[in-house]
């Protein structure tokens, strides 16, 4: 069965800009109680759409607020387990920032979520090495603790070293699945070469490899994905896009309806 994963896991510093995209009009303005409430709107909106089922989406990835508003069983009655986000952003490096990992991970443990998801960005050549490191010294902790844990080192889509990088990313990847204990999810950035990662693959400790829209349209990261075989989906704001909290209940389902339908048949 073909699915993918839904993200869902803007943080109160990233939900202004999804509201805005949805619609609002300065919503970087309003409190952050505000944007929490209406952001947790959107995405039971999302949720609550006939074809976000266990058919089309195997887990979704969330943010401990949406957590602690109850989303998780909401998940649980149509079949989609909850990932969660577990990092508090990143340093002006692309670095991780420690946010209590422990404490994260044990919450995910008695919120019945699945995994977790820790977001780094690779800016430069120099970062690659220290943050895929990093990235797979918590995953080892992660799975040492039942969970699966999402390893995601973005290079950003329009990075000027772009595919050099993605190439060097590759070999990284590469000499850590070789070793490590347990199983893990890889999320990256959809590559400019077709196929780059597929050869990861063939790690029995690779449970999914996914893609990340990163910020290209939902035609083009459709289009990107659809190039890449043993690779599903993990978006964001591909998935959201067209969006707006002004439309009608039949003009929002319609637009939901087809941005999951592209996003199936990428896969």
């Amino acid at each position: 069965m073909k699915r993918f994963i839904a993200a869902m896991d803007h943080s109160g510093g990233s939900s202004p800009g999804v509201l805005e995209r949805y619609g609002y009009t300065d919503a970087h303005k309003l409190p952050h109680e505000v944007v929490m409430d209406d952001i947790h709107l959107m995405r039971l909106r999302m949720v609550n759409h006939p074809d976000f089922n266990s058919e089309n989406i195997s887990h979704a990835i969330l943010y401990k607020d949406t957590v602690d508003r109850g989303m998780v069983p909401v998940l649980e009655n149509k079949g989609i387990r909850a990932i969660l986000k577990i990092d508090s952003g990143c340093e002006d490096n692309g670095y991780l920032k420690y946010f209590r990992w422990d404490e994260m991970i044990q919450y995910a443990l008695d919120n019945n979520c699945v995994g977790t998801k820790m977001r780094s960005i690779v800016k430069t050549h120099g970062a690659l090495n220290m943050i895929v490191d990093q990235q797979f010294a918590l995953a080892k902790s992660i799975s040492d603790a039942g969970l699966l844990p999402i390893v995601e080192p973005e290079i950003p889509i329009d990075h000027e070293d772009k595919a050099e990088l993605e190439n060097l990313l590759k070999e990284k990847l590469s000499e850590h699945l070789k070793k490590f204990e347990g199983r893990c999810i890889l999320k990256l950035t959809l590559p400019d070469q077709p196929n780059l990662y597929k050869d990861l693959t063939m790690y029995n400790n690779l449970e999914k490899l996914v893609g990340l829209s990163g910020g290209y349209c939902t035609v083009e990261a459709c289009r990107r994905l659809s190039q890449n075989d043993q690779m599903t989906a993990s978006f964001s704001r591909a998935l959201s896009e067209g969006l707006n909290i002004n439309q009608t209940d039949a003009e929002f389902n319609a637009k939901m309806k087809q941005n999951i339908k592209m996003i199936k048949e990428a896969i």
